[in-house]
């Protein structure tokens, strides 16, 4: 909010106003209909807040665009609004059809994220349009063209992007190959007990013992021994993992060993594996269903080199960020599941944007040189797409520090699915359409 207020000015106000309302709606919503909210629930509203932002800043930087016209402050309002439409009911048409599936074929979890994702497409769509934009046209009427003075970066960048394609590539690779290395050294390892069944017990304690000797103590008794502390230094604790109903019997038998350590149980989470199973089938299904809408939807709106160009950076964006976070010895839990769905629509948005341009670009003569048109296209989205998701990445920061142990790896995943997201919409997403697209001619 006071980032946008300082680049935004009078409109970065406007912006705050709506993104208040935005969160009043929401949660109204989420209250009338009786949700609790859950860590896949909050990954909802994390992403409906990026959703909302980034609504707001394609506005504004078409208004800025439409002001070097020579046109009135009410003109560019009334312009900006119009041009940015296209790319923000394409971005959230794309995001509803991924969550409307989400919610039909998931579970638990899944349809929280879902039912969130939901209603805060809504809500934030109803923000942009009607309270934004009466806002903004209030400040033009009222303050004319200075009252839309606002800050600028990267206005007139011409980066060639679409020459890195062999580095970002190999980049892309080496990151999904690391992951998948991780994965098959750790296996079922990476995965918690929400999936792979289990008891999974937290002990705080008054002596630390080496985690080695525990290892030792509990034998085949226990599948995972390590400590954990929050990452602003709060309690360290014991997590142990064990096969089902050998948790507390692993309590029993460090207390036994090591009266001294003083272990006590803090939570005790127990999961049938049936269970884990079916969630984890559930989820792959729902993801698998929404890549194949969306695939659709984009060859519509769009053309299929430009729907394989978004799918291929979603899979991309999904899998890099899971090989990343079992790359740094985190495990993968149920909510993990909600974060990942983030990551997902995050991707596609961002993606969705940026082709948006692409194809205006397109109408607007350049259409025989496709290379060109594209590294327009970024260019002319480089600043909304790196203050969108630089917002966004600070508020899932503050979450990472200051959210404690429960919220930590959750947070992890959204900030790496951030950073991912969007780098392959810039290098990954455009140069796979242009490259499908260059077969075809």
């Amino acid at each position: 909010g006071l980032f946008a207020l300082i680049y935004y000015r009078w409109l970065g106000l406007v912006s705050v106003f709506g993104l208040v309302i935005n969160m009043l709606i929401l949660l109204g919503l989420l209250a009338q209909f009786g949700f609790t909210l859950t860590l896949p629930g909050l990954a909802g509203l994390i992403l409906t807040i990026g959703i909302g932002v980034d609504a707001n800043v394609l506005v504004f930087e078409r208004i800025r665009e439409e002001l070097t016209h020579h046109r009135t402050a009410l003109e560019s309002v009334e312009s900006g609004f119009r041009r940015a439409f296209s790319s923000i009911l394409d971005a959230n048409v794309t995001t509803v059809i991924a969550a409307a599936l989400l919610f039909w074929q998931g579970s638990g979890p899944v349809q929280g994220f879902a039912t969130v994702l939901c209603l805060g497409i809504f809500s934030s769509l109803f923000a942009a349009l009607i309270v934004s934009r009466t806002g903004s046209e209030w400040v033009s009427q009222i303050g004319g063209k200075s009252a839309l003075h606002m800050m600028q970066f990267l206005s007139d960048a011409k980066f060639n992007f679409m020459k890195w394609k062999g580095p970002a590539f190999a980049l892309s690779g080496l990151l999904l190959g690391a992951g998948i290395v991780a994965a098959g050294v750790r296996g079922q390892k990476a995965l918690g007990v929400d999936f792979t069944g289990g008891d999974l017990v937290t002990f705080k304690f008054s002596q630390k013992i080496d985690d080695g000797q525990i290892r030792a103590s509990l034998g085949s008794l226990a599948e995972v021994a390590q400590y954990q502390r929050s990452p602003v230094g709060g309690e360290e604790v014991l997590s142990l993992r064990t096969a089902f109903g050998n948790g507390e019997k692993a309590g029993q038998k460090l207390n036994q060993d090591f009266p001294q350590a003083g272990f006590q149980q803090l939570q005790l989470d127990k999961v049938a594996g049936v269970v884990g199973a079916e969630l984890q089938r559930k989820a792959v299904i729902a993801l698998v269903l929404g890549v194949i809408a969306i695939f659709f939807y984009t060859t519509w709106r769009f053309e299929s080199s430009f729907a394989l160009g978004a799918i291929v950076a979603l899979v991309h964006d999904v899998f890099i960020s899971l090989g990343v976070f079992v790359l740094l010895g985190r495990e993968l839990s149920l909510p993990m599941v909600g974060a990942i769905l983030a990551v997902a629509g995050y991707s596609i948005n961002d993606t969705i944007v940026i082709f948006d341009r692409i194809r205006e670009t397109f109408r607007g003569g350049l259409h025989g040189n496709r290379e060109s048109a594209m590294n327009l296209a970024i260019n002319q989205t480089l600043s909304r797409t790196l203050l969108t998701s630089g917002t966004t990445f600070l508020a899932v920061l503050v979450l990472f520090l200051f959210g404690g142990r429960v919220i930590n790896d959750f947070a992890l995943i959204l900030l790496i699915g951030i950073v991912v997201g969007t780098y392959s919409s810039i290098f990954i997403a455009s140069t796979i359409a242009l490259l499908a697209g260059s077969r075809k001619r």
